[in-house]
């Protein structure tokens, strides 16, 4: 279950400030993981691929490593 808070609502502390972001960012990961409800559209042609996309993996891993920043800057130490 979601429950939306208003930044109003919102504590100023650091620690839930972080707490939050990790929560979203743990979202995003999670859902990137699903497999689609819709079939994904068809491969692009050969001269057309991306070779710069990122895997999910490795979307999870810059996303570990950005939430290690901000703990870090935030002075929490990271998992």
């Amino acid at each position: 279950m979601v429950v939306a808070v208003t930044m109003a609502e919102q504590s100023d502390d650091p620690d839930a400030a972080a707490d939050r972001l990790e929560a979203a960012l743990e979202r995003i990961a999670q859902r990137l993981a699903e497999p689609r409800a819709v079939a994904p559209p068809p491969p692009a042609p050969p001269m057309e691929v991306d070779e710069t996309a990122l895997s999910a993996d490795e979307i999870a891993e810059r996303l570990d490593a950005l939430i290690g920043r901000l703990r870090a800057a935030l002075g929490r130490r990271s998992d």
